[in-house]
């Protein structure tokens, strides 16, 4: 979670991350600037841990596009680490998940059983 008061907990977790999943609210512009903060702190100390950025809520009018949600994260200062952008949209009562939410899944799969 990124709520303020579960941020003190990443750093038990990071240590042996094989990736760091980061969701971000892509209809929230108006927090762009602090997710973009505790981002790149994160990545300063692991520097070459794989990044996926998971911009929630695609499917909302008004959403920012992935593009603009790459400039507004700073992304491309994210250093020399594999990097992911992908749009997602999860609503409660869905039977089926969104095809961003499977190509994630798919490729945690792939980079958690390669190892890396």
């Amino acid at each position: 979670g990124g709520k303020e008061n579960l941020r003190p907990f990443w750093q038990r977790y990071m240590s042996k991350a094989l990736l760091l999943v980061f969701v971000v609210d892509s209809s929230d512009p108006e927090l762009f600037a602090v997710v973009n903060k505790h981002l790149h702190e994160l990545l300063a100390l692991h520097p070459y841990l794989p990044l996926m950025v998971l911009a929630n809520k695609q499917d909302l009018p008004g959403s920012c596009s992935i593009t603009d949600l790459h400039d507004a994260l700073s992304l491309s200062k994210a250093g020399d680490r594999r990097l992911f952008l992908i749009g997602t949209h999860v609503r409660k009562g869905d039977l089926e998940l969104s095809s961003g939410v499977q190509d994630a899944r798919n490729l945690i799969f792939q980079m958690v059983s390669d190892g890396r």
